[in-house]
């Protein structure tokens, strides 16, 4: 299933994530690594979830998204089996990222939302927290210039019915995207240098 009521284990981690460790964001004020493209785009899943079932207050915890992220297709990703990624990312669900990567060509795999909904009562994992997990498997090409200094991929909305997945759109957000990014005041980096290509649902 799609959509199920789980405790937080390594297990589930390992399944969220491929294999690897998440690759930081950009941070507000700091420079983008040497021989690395900044990568600019939001994630939403729509209905939307909240932490809290309702749109969060400034300063309220978000609902994080976490997407493996491949080099090529030549891995096979089905529900549940482990596979080997590239990069990964968990950034909030409905804000905008900022993310440095290597230059190329790349494919989100999966992406993964994780609802907590209470706590387990009985058993061995009494206290523990129960997630509702809602699964997003399709194949998103992202193309990063080799010579930009940034790139901006989009808005990648995830169509769901709570259950699963039913359609994966990407909307362009880019006049929006460019104000927005005045406010992380990242050294040497223009608006004007901010490429647009945007993501490829295949």
């Amino acid at each position: 299933m799609y959509f199920r009521s789980i405790f937080l284990s390594l297990v589930c981690v390992v399944f969220i994530t491929g294999c690897g460790s998440f690759s930081p964001a950009l941070k507000r004020g700091e420079e983008v690594p040497p021989g690395m493209v900044l990568v600019i785009g939001k994630f939403v899943i729509d209905p939307p979830w909240y932490m809290n079932d309702t749109k969060p207050k400034p300063g309220e915890e978000k609902l994080n998204i976490m997407a493996g992220i491949t080099n090529d297709l030549s891995t096979v990703v089905k529900e549940n089996r482990i596979y080997k990624t590239d990069i990964n990312i968990s950034t909030p669900l409905y804000d905008v990222f900022y993310y440095p990567f290597p230059p190329g060509t790349k494919y989100i795999r999966h992406a993964q939302v994780m609802k907590p909904i209470g706590a387990h009562t009985t058993g061995y994992a009494r206290g523990a927290t129960v997630f509702k997990v809602l699964k997003l498997y399709r194949n998103i090409r992202l193309d990063v210039p080799e010579r930009a200094k940034a790139v901006y991929i989009g808005t990648i909305v995830y169509k769901h019915d709570g259950k699963r997945l039913r359609s994966v759109a990407v909307r362009d957000e880019y006049r929006q995207a460019l104000r927005d990014l005045a406010g992380t005041k990242v050294p040497g980096l223009r608006s004007r240098d901010v490429v647009k290509k945007l993501a490829v649902v295949k």
